[in-house]
């Protein structure tokens, strides 16, 4: 699933719906079927964008309809949302929830039963930079990369994984600057300073 987020046809999706793609094809509401270009990958974030090639729309080069961000910082615990997205190729599917939680954050192993990060096909760790939205409205396989939208109609996450009650999508603030990023540079640059920490206890 992917969400159209300019009328040039920029679309915003999950890195690992992409991971590995050479081709790429977008099924819109009206069921036209027009050929994408890859913009960039964020596995970090496990975001990524698509071109639509508007000529191939009917008509050519129409204005695409767009969604529109929301300020995922102004989510509550119990605000309702909608996620959308065509779970088992299921086109135009809406669930509703509500918000646990608007910051979780997962740690790696440890043996603290916390969801681990995605491993994508080339082992490259996904989703580690993410604070994640927490909700319940149910998501499967093929609603990963679709908007998680506020009862205002603005995006307000992208949905990435869930199961068994619990679905947690990107907030829109981080994902438009991550889509931006990778429009404007084909990228998103980060710094590393080479460090790293452990924790020991005294007995």
């Amino acid at each position: 699933s992917g969400t159209i987020i300019s009328p040039d046809g920029y679309v915003l999706t999950n890195a690992h719906v992409t991971d590995q793609g050479y081709r790429f094809w977008c099924v819109l509401s009206d069921k036209q079927r027009v050929p994408a270009t890859m913009v960039g990958e964020d596995p970090w974030t496990d975001l990524a964008v698509l071109k639509i090639d508007t000529s191939k729309l009917s008509p050519a080069g129409a204005p695409l309809p767009t969604a529109e961000f929301g300020d995922s910082d102004k989510l509550r615990v119990g605000d309702y949302v909608l996620a959308m997205g065509s779970p088992y190729s299921l086109s135009r599917t809406v669930t509703l929830g509500i918000v646990s939680n608007t910051e979780r954050v997962f740690t790696s192993g440890g043996g603290t039963g916390e969801v681990d990060d995605i491993m994508l096909n080339w082992e490259q760790r996904t989703g580690t930079f993410t604070n994640w939205v927490q909700h319940d409205a149910l998501i499967n396989p093929g609603n990963s990369g679709g908007p998680l939208v506020n009862l205002a109609g603005r995006v307000v996450g992208v949905n990435t994984r869930g199961g068994a009650g619990m679905s947690f999508a990107t907030p829109s603030n981080m994902a438009r600057q991550v889509a931006h990023a990778l429009i404007t540079q084909g990228e998103v640059s980060r710094s590393s300073i080479g460090v790293s920490f452990r924790h020991t206890q005294n007995t």
